[in-house]
């Protein structure tokens, strides 16, 4: 957008004529820019991602005697959470073995999805200040069409551990200066390798898979204040593999059922992969404890009242996952009496004895 190569960022934004850095997962890590002073965030950050990017604001320079972000995407106290682990001091609780690295770069290896000389060969042309993005999107094309013709299972392992290598490569290269380059181009390799690979419909995230209703998005200013952390020491886990890589379990038929109930009596185009949205909800749902006593103490009818209540504050954390679903609840009250009757009446299934269940009904 500013016309010089994307490796020239970094140096040329302390220009005058450039006050304002726009990134998409960049510069979230060992970016250290002095004169950065403010941040405007519009994604959802969490634990060590979110320590990561807001404090690329921490940096001293003279004249700069405070630091301010605009958050429109996440609340306090969840930057709060995040954050309180690495307040005054932080403990490692075991370490992390950069063999590790190797092991993943071997079974990489042994998926045959690309050759040694494949990500030499992309590395040359990565590291080439003349070269163009389309021959990055060559070089990698190959190993795509190889993937694509994998198994399901072959795949979504080999997409598990490439993600495995990139987490574990950009934590220790924080803290090891490692000798051999081979993992260096190995992690460029891999980093925009993942970003190349098809996934499937049903990982994709919803906001994606449908279009954006601009008249539904407002800004409203929810809080405006400083984080206090709690002083002492915190402890972390080490990172590495996660393990074994399956897909989303099948939802129950009854989910099914609802869907197809929906999308006849109200037009709607929902499909079976929706059904893990609304499993989603009702854990969260299960999970909220002040509700449970709700129903717990409360008739039907008082403790419906907090049920509907606690369903549009978890629908509204759930925004970015299902725009479409939760535009169908917000804007078509048919629709949310509905689907809220059904989620109620699940709910109660869920929590209470069958007996007790038909009582509350009759009554």
């Amino acid at each position: 957008m500013n016309g010089y190569p994307e490796t020239q960022t970094a140096n040329l934004f302390k220009r005058d004529e450039y006050r304002f850095l726009i990134v998409a997962n960049k510069f979230q890590t060992g970016f250290d820019q002095p004169l950065l002073h403010t941040m405007y965030v519009d994604k959802k950050l969490g634990g060590v991602h979110a320590v990561q990017t807001l404090s690329r604001l921490n940096r001293v320079h003279p004249g700069k005697e405070e630091t301010m972000v605009l958050d429109f995407a996440n609340e306090a106290d969840d930057i709060q959470k995040a954050f309180e682990p690495y307040y005054e001091k932080t403990l490692l609780k075991e370490g992390t073995d950069p063999n590790l690295l190797y092991d993943l770069q071997t079974q990489l290896a042994d998926f045959h999805f690309y050759t040694e000389a494949e990500t030499n060969s992309f590395a040359q042309i990565y590291f080439d200040p003349k070269a163009a993005q389309d021959k990055l999107h060559a070089a990698l094309a190959p190993i795509v069409n190889r993937y694509l013709s994998a198994g399901e299972k072959e795949r979504i392992e080999f997409r598990g551990k490439l993600t495995d290598y990139i987490r574990l490569y950009a934590f220790l290269s924080q803290v090891i200066s490692f000798i051999d380059t081979d993992l260096e181009k190995l992690y460029i390799f891999a980093r925009l390798l993942a970003r190349k690979l098809p996934v499937p419909r049903e990982e994709l995230p919803r906001e994606i898979q449908q279009n954006i209703n601009m008249d539904s998005y407002r800004v409203q200013k929810t809080r405006n204040g400083k984080i206090k952390l709690e002083r002492g020491i915190g402890e972390i886990k080490p990172i590495g593999p996660k393990g074994g890589y399956v897909p989303s379990p099948e939802e129950i038929e009854q989910l099914s059922l609802i869907i197809q109930e929906l999308n006849q009596r109200f037009g709607t185009d929902f499909t079976d992969e929706d059904r893990v949205f609304i499993k989603q909800l009702e854990e969260k749902l299960a999970g909220d404890s002040a509700l449970k006593a709700s129903v717990h103490v409360n008739p039907p009818e008082n403790a419906r009242l907090t049920f509907d209540h606690v369903v549009n504050d978890r629908l509204q954390d759930m925004i970015d996952s299902n725009f479409k679903f939760y535009k169908q609840v917000m804007d078509n009250r048919e629709f949310s009496k509905t689907f809220l009757d059904w989620l109620f009446e699940r709910y109660l299934r869920s929590m209470q004895p069958q007996s007790d269940v038909n009582s509350m009904k009759k009554n």
